[in-house]
């Protein structure tokens, strides 16, 4: 008997923990679950954004890497070239991210790869998705902001755990027309609960990762083996006179790993940094690919291969924050539960808020 007015007591405790967690924190965690939601297609609409920039008509035969480069670097000779992007869709551009000492943000530089055209440039700074994105992301405030987020993700952590710990034990999957609107609240709100739980801890828990990346990284290491961060290799002697072409690079990639495709070139940014050329495969749980070939800048040489099979379990966990969060893992499957998972946390915020707050009126009524 004691047991049992313990456990109820302990239910209770969860219940109202739950329901002034939830109201308290609900409104602010919706925000960021919907702002979650419309950025889960960001590179698409930012591409759909630009059609004369990133849409191209297939040709037979394409530029090379080098002569792409070349063409970008003397039509905006003051950027800096960050990286090449050659992934996507046949008619989709290639392009060069980069910036620039008097613009503010991230440019982005397009060119046709069958004509050689450059198309122009996109500055990402004033454009609503990329603040769309640091909405969500740091809620426009910083690094913060990026705590606050990543203490909502702890939050809705929290809010799963208890709702399921108050979950009913009878009458939640029996539906009846004549039932009220409150009873239809209450078992859809446990419903939407349950059926979206296991996305929504998953996203709480990722998204955490971001604000508390040290502490993350450490963890990871304990419970698995190797370094959860492996630094890029760094090499000596580099001649800034001679930089070897796209062209070697790519293809001494392209040799060190012959099953994967290329998708993106990061170019050397500090001394004694390499290229690294980032490759897809079959296994594509990141949507720019998993496996980094490093070449030396002048040489062309391959320096070393960081392939997703032979990472540590630390640097997997670390790196699957990423497309679990975004949810790139199962392609558009995955992407779009992600997005409809992002709408569940509003109605089960709204639900709760109604079923308080007739909770309230019925107290005074009586």
């Amino acid at each position: 008997m004691h047991l049992m007015i313990l456990s109820k007591n302990i239910k209770q405790l969860f219940y109202k923990l739950h329901l002034y967690v939830g109201i308290s924190m609900g409104l602010l965690i919706t925000l960021i679950c919907i702002t979650g939601s419309l950025i889960v297609y960001k590179p698409e609409l930012e591409k759909l954004s630009i059609p004369h920039l990133a849409k191209v008509e297939v040709l037979e035969n394409r530029i090379g890497y080098q002569e792409a480069f070349e063409r970008i670097k003397k039509a905006y000779p003051d950027h800096n070239i960050q990286n090449m992007v050659v992934y996507g869709a046949t008619d989709e551009a290639w392009s060069f991210r980069s910036t620039h000492p008097a613009e503010k943000g991230r440019i982005q530089l397009y060119i046709n790869q069958y004509t050689g055209e450059v198309l122009g440039a996109d500055n990402y700074n004033s454009k609503w998705m990329p603040i769309l994105y640091d909405l969500h992301v740091n809620l426009l405030s910083g690094k913060t902001g990026l705590k606050i987020v990543a203490f909502c993700g702890f939050i809705l952590l929290f809010i799963l755990i208890s709702g399921l710990l108050i979950l009913p034990n009878r009458n939640l999957f029996k539906w009846k027309r004549e039932a009220s609107l409150k009873v239809k609240f209450f078992r859809s709100h446990y419903l939407i609960g349950l059926l979206f739980g296991i996305p929504l801890a998953i996203l709480a828990f990722t998204g955490g990762y971001y604000g508390f990346k040290p502490q993350y990284q450490n963890l990871f290491e304990k419970v698995s083996n190797g370094k959860a961060i492996v630094a890029s290799p760094r090499v000596d002697h580099i001649s800034k006179m001679h930089q070897a072409s796209l062209d070697s690079v790519v293809n001494r990639a392209s040799r060190a790993f012959p099953e994967g495709e290329v998708s993106m070139v990061f170019f050397p940014q500090k001394e004694g940094s390499v290229f690294s050329v980032r490759m897809k495969d079959k296994v594509n749980y990141e949507r720019t690919g998993g496996n980094h070939i490093y070449i030396h800048p002048n040489t062309a040489e391959l320096v070393k291969t960081n392939l997703w099979r032979d990472k540590p379990s630390a640097e997997k966990m670390t790196r699957s924050m990423y497309f679990l969060h975004f949810g790139t893992f199962w392609g558009n499957y995955s992407r779009i539960l992600w997005l409809i998972t992002g709408f569940a946390i509003p109605f089960l915020y709204f639900t709760g808020l109604y079923l308080w707050i007739k909770k309230l009126r019925k107290r005074r009524m009586n």
